[in-house]
This record gives C-alpha cells, structure tokens and sequence, in this order.
C-alpha cells in the first residue's frame, strides 16, 4: 500500500504540473456555462423581442389596408430599412407581391393570391416568414368573417368544433432541451479534463521511457494502472463536478421565465449528479488510458482520445433526437447518465432501478477494462510500443 501511495503521489504531481492539463479542465468549466448563457439569451430575444422586417413590396398600392396590419407586425417596406442594416436586409431578399386585381377580386368575393418569395432555407429568416404567414393568414381570417357577417352568417359556423388545449407540462419539464445542454457539458467537461492527463501518464510517459522503470520495480501492474486512474478520473470528477456548479449558477441567472421555463437544482440533486459523475469518471478515465496505450505514439494517442471525446458530445444530442427512446438506452453508460441527468433537472423523481443498473454497468465496463489494461502491460509490445 505505501508503494501505491507512492505511485498516486507521482501521477498528481506530474497532472498538476501539466498546465496543459490544468487548461483544458479549466476550458470545459468555463466555456460550457457561456456558450450555454449565449445559445439562453439568443433564444430569449428572438421569443420575446419583435423586430422590424423589411420587405419588398411588389403592388403594394392594391392592398393598402393589408400593408397597413403588416406594419403593426412591424413588416416593413424595403426603402425604409436604415443604412446601416440595408445590406443585410437586400441580401435576405424577402418579397411579397399583390396582383393588380386584388381591389377588384376581394370586392368580388374571390381567391386572390399573393406571392411570398424568400430563401426558406436561410436559417435566420424562419422567424420573420412565419410571422408574415401569420399576419396574411389573420388578415385572410378577418375578411372571411366580415363576409359571412355581410351575409347575415354567424361566422363560427366555418368552425364547429374548438379546441381548447390545456399544456399540463410545468415550466420545469418544459426545460427539456436545455437540460440536456447542460448534461452534455457535464459529460464533456469530464471528457476534455481527463484527455491530457491520460495522454501524458500512458503515451508521454512511454515516450520518456519512465515507464519501463516504474514496471521493473515489484509491484503489480494493476497497481500501476490503478494509481493512474485515480489521478486522471478525479480530474474528470472535479472538472464535471466544477462545470455543474458553473452551469447551476448561469441558468439561475438567466431570465428563463421570459420563454416559459423554470430551472430549480436543489442540493439534492447536486449530490445525486456528483455521485453518478464517480464511475463515469472511473469508466472515462481507463477507457483513455486504455486506448492510449494501444497507440505507438504520442500524437496517434491524441487522435485516439479526440475520436473518443466525440461520444459525450454525440450521446446527448442523439437522445434528443430520437423521438421514442427504448428503455434499454436507461441503463447503459452516458446515455443512462444523461437521461437521469435530463429528468433530474426537470424536477422529476429519481429511477433508482436505472441509477442503479447505469452506475452498475459502468463500474463493470470500467473494471473489466481496468484489468484488460493491466494485463497488456505486461506485454513488451505495448510497453515499448513494438509494431
């Protein structure tokens, strides 16, 4: 034990003396939190925040009354645009024509058709097209009624059937998307802390034939790839404990309330995330070494772990995606996570069978690559990284 002390000892003084460590831990923990804030605020302007448009009117003279309701959904002629946004809104090129028969064809009761021609594929048009689908749409619903009206029409006879829909989602549930932001930035930021330390205590240290040196000495190689792990997963678990802190914190500052949603994150639940973020970072932290060491060199190492570094990224979005997500996703490592995650910080109970199945699991994965990796070591062909 005094020598497994020793070897811990060794692998945190050379992780703390890695700047390079030290910054990409550091990165994840800040990064996640401002670019999930930015993403936040970006979303609250736009849903709570109406800009002018501008738009080319084509016969903008044979539906004055139509021009004046687009104007109070701020949908502006083009010459009105100020200088300094003229650019951009001429390269949008968002235009509407009205047919010279449109006086004539309304007071004849009949289908006019006007021409909406934009870019639908430009993504920051979508917002300003639906609402100028809106507002023709309202204005075509308005003149409906006034005609049946004229006619002594009861117009809520072209409706028979209302609707009324009640959302029982809270505003906590409705945070879904949000919070599976947040896991995703959990997960990574363990990913990216742990990746440089790894490197550095497999590949680095084969490369300056240390390692060779620790392996002479009588102690067991799971021993060794023990002290390792330790070091490199408890970078991970703080840096993903540290980025669940940041992110609490930014989401309570940020005014969610305005787009309907509501974050609360109680001690508890922070407990209960810190406890599943351990075997995670156990099962990231070999899952590195491991491929690591099957690399011949330093920088083939770094291709390794950058294709690795992928999956925590990757998982969540997936999850999000897919509509119907079969149970068995529950219980398998970082989809089972971010999934308990995703309902913890929407204020739902915790699944105590899937807490249990993914942590179970996960450890499982963990100790059998743990000792996979130690019997690799006893290899000269990994050790010396032979072809």
């Amino acid at each position: 034990m005094s020598m497994f002390k020793g070897l811990v000892t060794k692998e945190f003084r050379e992780a703390f003396r890695d700047k390079r460590a030290l910054m990409a831990a550091g990165f994840g923990i800040i990064m996640g939190p401002i670019i999930v804030a930015a993403v936040m605020m970006f979303q609250i302007d736009e849903a709570t925040t109406v800009k002018n448009s501008y738009v080319t009117f084509v016969g903008a003279e044979h539906a004055p009354q139509l021009i004046s309701t687009l104007r109070t959904q701020k949908i502006l002629p083009i010459d009105e645009v100020p200088s300094n946004e003229a650019d951009k809104w001429h390269k949008r090129s968002i235009k509407i024509t009205i047919p010279e028969t449109f006086a004539q064809d309304m007071a004849k009761a009949k289908p006019v058709d006007i021409i909406l021609l934009a870019d639908y594929s430009h993504k920051n048009l979508s917002t300003v097209l639906r609402r100028i689908e809106r507002t023709i749409e309202g204005y075509s619903g308005q003149v409906g009624s006034m005609r049946l009206l004229m006619r002594g029409i009861d117009p809520r006879i072209a409706q028979p059937i209302n609707l009324n829909v009640q959302n029982s989602a809270t505003p906590e549930a409705k945070s879904g998307i949000v919070m599976g932001m947040v896991a995703m930035f959990i997960m990574t930021s363990l990913f990216t802390a742990s990746m440089t330390a790894s490197i550095d205590t497999s590949a680095g240290e084969r490369e300056r034939h240390s390692l060779e040196l620790i392996l002479c000495q009588p102690i067991s190689t799971v021993k060794v790839v023990l002290s390792k792990v330790v070091c490199v997963s408890t970078y991970g678990a703080i840096a993903s404990i540290l980025t669940m802190l940041a992110m609490t914190f930014t989401m309570a500052m940020l005014p969610l309330e305005k787009i309907g949603i509501s974050i609360t994150v109680d001690p508890l639940t922070m407990v209960i995330i810190a406890v599943m973020v351990l075997p995670l970072a156990y099962l990231a932290g070999i899952a590195q070494l491991f491929f690591a060491y099957q690399a011949k060199t330093f920088k083939e190492a770094q291709s390794y772990l950058s294709m690795i570094l992928i999956l925590p990224m990757l998982v969540p979005m997936a999850i999000m995606i897919v509509p119907h997500k079969p149970e068995w996703l529950n219980n398998i490592p970082l989809a089972g996570h971010s999934i308990i995650m995703e309902e913890l910080f929407k204020g739902k109970a915790l699944d105590l069978v899937a807490f249990a199945a993914t942590n179970a699991l996960t450890i499982v994965v963990a100790v059998a690559m743990t000792m996979l990796l130690a019997k690799s070591l006893r290899s000269e062909k990994v050790v010396l990284a032979l072809s």
